[in-house]
């Protein structure tokens, strides 16, 4: 568990500071800033249940395991079209930042899901 927080993070805390001092120093508006704050928390969000649910089902059946993690994802990506959508529509936030912070992120939290989950499965075989 301690892992699974120590990575979001690595991943995620230096864009909130980066984001911060941008804001600090008025280079970017509130609005910006609201909106690449929503994008990483949305994504963070999602990593983190990933995670969580690679975290409990390592250790179980093949069948439990495709069943939880690949469910979750059906769950997840549900969960953040829902959000997504509903932010877009009656948030007053910056809409490309938005859209642009957040596919950025997305990909990067999947690239991350795909290389953490094949390391574990390395780890297992040895």
């Amino acid at each position: 568990m301690r892992e699974i927080l120590k990575t979001i993070i690595y991943i995620f805390f230096p864009p909130y500071i980066i984001t911060y001092l941008l804001k600090t120093f008025e280079v970017i508006d509130i609005s910006v800033e609201l909106s690449i704050f929503l994008a990483l928390f949305l994504n963070s969000f999602n990593l983190f249940f990933a995670l969580l649910f690679y975290y409990f089902t390592k250790n179980r059946s093949t069948q439990a395991f495709l069943v939880l993690n690949f469910g979750g994802m059906g769950v997840r990506v549900f969960f953040l079209l829902i959000t997504f959508t509903l932010s877009l529509i009656f948030l007053e936030i910056d809409k490309y930042a938005f859209i642009l912070v957040f596919l950025i992120f997305y990909i990067t939290t999947i690239i991350y899901e795909i290389k953490y989950f094949n390391s574990k499965k390395s780890d297992k075989k040895i």
